[in-house]
């Protein structure tokens, strides 16, 4: 997934906080620096931060951007 990809998927996942917010909660790291969720068929997870936890990441920010925007029009 490249960097075009991924901040057009957090564009659109920025509405969505249920989902951003669920993707963060599953997608942490554990004590070896692998992503818990992201799982191979060899066991191992795929390095922390994976891609997922990366757009949901940039989906929060574009979501309290936009959340700071509306507070702030008032």
């Amino acid at each position: 997934m490249d960097v075009t990809q991924k901040s057009g998927l957090a564009g659109e996942m920025a509405a969505m906080p249920q989902v951003w917010r669920r993707l963060l909660a599953a997608h942490v790291p554990d004590r070896l620096g692998r992503c818990t969720s992201c799982r191979h068929s060899s066991g191992s997870g795929a390095k922390w931060p994976c891609n997922l936890h990366r757009v949901a990441a940039e989906a929060e920010r574009l979501y309290d951007l936009k959340l700071g925007q509306a507070v702030g029009a008032e």
